[in-house]
């Protein structure tokens, strides 16, 4: 099999440059924009809060607000998407009236206890609708008065982009301080990027502290995103497990996301892969077993533990425990998926795979309303006879054209 493929654009700085355009000042472009769930409750969400977002061919034109909003209704409704919910969260803080937000039933069940403690911290003004701890919420802050909050990065660093996205519009100076370690830490480098692309620049002391000086605006500007080695790495993994060739267009050589990792796992796992140019060239071989840390590119267990099923042998995943968070509790959703094909797993924080290629064998796979496990699993199936996957539509929430794009391996 010999195929080439395009990356969708990246969904994190799609996410950040749509945001960062309604709270910049003057008119933004965002070409090749990725136009998943996530991003288009987001747009819904910003123009709800009276920002003007058009739809062009591969572009969104966005008139900024300079943080100034004015909201067409009293709720905003972020569905599933967990980081519409968190980005969403502190710029509704600046809003000059009460706004509740909420989301879809599996979406009000994931905790929000952390991002609010720490935006309370700041002297935002936050209420909870039901019960404690989880949406919805009501933000009646009008703004944000600023100062220092500290708060743990284990579960992710989306709390400590939120709230970096929004302090240059605060009162006073913003310091946030992680209690521990950030995990996703290349996310939030990903936010800082971005920031700069839009006129404002912070402090980031070891991930420790992040300090955001107020006074500062967003200007509006033109940005092209980048191709998403998140979704590149599927293409990757069905060369891996299929022993084929591919090559990925529209990827960035240099780029500040952590999923770029995947080209390192690869190659420990008994791949080629090299560059051509803007070329990224994958060529699967019989796979090796891998013991890695995930801490910092979670969305790439998934993938991995394929790629770790058709490998001969033991493969761990160190400090992993962060994956109960996702969509779903994406550690138990591997273990019981691949029980299903014949391959033993299992976890604490770290995750264990016991690789078996003589063994493994396709199986009707539940994707536990995850995109990420849909799509791990799907690629399985290209490998292997009578894999079937019981709710393609979730990949919706990252990858749109998921199912069209992997047609190109069939055809080949």
């Amino acid at each position: 099999m010999n195929v080439t493929v395009t990356a969708p654009p990246a969904k994190a700085h799609t996410l950040r440059a749509i945001l960062l355009g309604a709270l910049a000042e003057g008119q933004t472009i965002v070409e090749n924009p990725l136009l998943g769930d996530d991003q288009l409750h987001l747009i819904e969400c910003l123009r709800t809060l009276g920002v003007s977002i058009e739809r062009e061919s591969g572009r969104l034109i966005i008139q900024g607000t300079a943080g100034k909003f004015r909201p067409v209704a009293d709720t905003i409704d972020v569905g599933e998407s967990g980081v519409a919910m968190n980005t969403l969260l502190s710029a509704a803080c600046l809003v000059d009236r009460d706004i509740t937000i909420t989301g879809s039933n599996g979406l009000i069940a994931r905790p929000v206890a952390d991002l609010v403690a720490g935006l309370r911290q700041l002297g935002c003004e936050i209420e909870y609708v039901g019960a404690e701890g989880y949406p919805p919420v009501i933000a009646k802050s009008r703004e944000i008065p600023g100062g220092t909050t500290r708060l743990s990065g284990k579960k992710t660093s989306q709390y400590f982009s939120s709230m970096a996205l929004s302090s240059p519009l605060a009162k006073s100076d913003v310091t946030l301080v992680c209690v521990d370690d950030m995990s996703e830490k290349p996310y939030f480098d990903i936010t800082a990027e971005m920031m700069e692309k839009f006129g404002v620049k912070i402090e980031n002391r070891g991930y420790k502290e992040i300090r955001v000086h107020a006074g500062q605006s967003y200007r509006g500007t033109e940005v092209r995103v980048e191709g998403d080695y998140s979704s590149a790495s599927f293409f990757m993994l069905a060369a891996a497990v299929c022993k084929s060739r591919v090559r990925i267009l529209g990827l960035n050589g240099s780029s500040k996301q952590g999923d770029i990792r995947f080209i390192d796992y690869m190659r420990a796992m008994g791949c080629a892969v090299n560059w051509e140019g803007d070329d990224l060239i994958v060529e699967g071989k019989a796979l090796k077993p891998i013991t890695v840390s995930m801490f910092d590119t979670p969305d790439l267990v998934p993938p991995l533990a394929i790629a770790a099923a058709f490998a001969e042998g033991t493969s761990e995943f160190a400090n992993v425990g962060h994956l109960r968070y996702k969509e779903c509790n994406r550690l138990e959703a591997i273990r019981c998926e691949l029980a299903k094909m014949g391959i033993t797993a299992r976890y604490d924080e770290n995750l264990v795979i016991e690789g078996n290629p003589a063994a493994i064998h396709g199986a009707e796979i539940d994707c536990w309303n995850d995109h990420r496990i849909a799509m791990s699993f799907a690629i399985a199936g290209l490998a292997l006879a009578n894999q079937d996957i019981t709710d393609p539509a979730c990949v919706a929430k990252s990858f749109p054209d998921f199912w069209e794009r992997l047609e190109a391996f069939y055809r080949a």
